[in-house]
């Protein structure tokens, strides 16, 4: 089932985005908890201008919560990342300036007894192996650091979401031929079921157990001139 969800991956998650991957995790602050959330920073340099580059970084992903035990029951776990560019105005709406999506896929490989994690960048996808929980841990904490930071004068910030899940619905749809018996994979024609069916299944497997999360976070304002 591998080659094909890898395939179903590489179709459909590759994102043209630019993304500077931190060399290393940073110290946990002294106010951090064990509670999982997500925290959208100002880098510390800063252009001539003031403008500031976004830090979006995921804390405690696999403490205290199901998703390692679902990696090892089988289901990959998707982690969709979202970053918009705000722009604030006095007296109107904010408006929004720019976007960039992301994913980073985990999973588990049972006989080699390791985890993978598929990081989509660009055109390019790039997979790590761990040995251990705690090496997939550090590596699902690393921070990014998005090239996004806006030129025009203003005042901006940047949100950050994160929305986590078991399966999409090309996985969910193997995943049933595989419950099936239907080892070999079938073409799409032959796939019963609309849009709306698959997100019926989806429902009813969210209402079996299987788990979602979304969080958000939100930087500070800064000018740029």
């Amino acid at each position: 089932m591998s080659g094909a969800w890898r395939g179903a991956v590489g179709s459909r998650w590759l994102i043209g985005i630019a993304i500077l991957f931190a060399v290393g995790a940073e110290p946990i602050a002294a106010q951090d908890t064990t509670a999982v959330r997500l925290d959208v920073t100002l880098a510390p340099d800063s252009a001539s201008n003031g403008g500031r580059a976004p830090i979006i970084r995921t804390y405690n992903l696999l403490t205290d919560t199901p998703w390692l035990s679902m990696l090892r029951s089988g289901f990959p776990v998707r982690l969709h990342y979202r970053l918009e560019v705000w722009r604030s105005r006095s007296g109107w709406f904010d408006q929004i300036a720019r976007a960039q999506d992301w994913d980073v896929v985990a999973r588990h490989e049972p006989l080699l007894e390791q985890f993978t994690v598929t990081r989509l960048v660009g055109r390019n996808r790039v997979e790590n192996r761990y040995a251990t929980p705690g090496a997939l841990a550090a590596a699902l904490g690393l921070s990014y650091r998005i090239k996004v930071t806006p030129t025009q004068q203003g005042t901006y910030y940047y949100v950050g979401s994160l929305e986590v899940t078991t399966l999409s619905d090309s996985d969910l749809d193997e995943l049933e031929r595989f419950f099936r018996g239907e080892l070999q994979a079938v073409p799409d024609s032959q796939i019963s079921g609309t849009t709306v069916g698959r997100g019926a299944r989806r429902l009813m497997l969210r209402l079996a157990g299987l788990p979602s999360l979304k969080l958000t976070g939100r930087s500070d304002r800064f000018e740029v001139r």
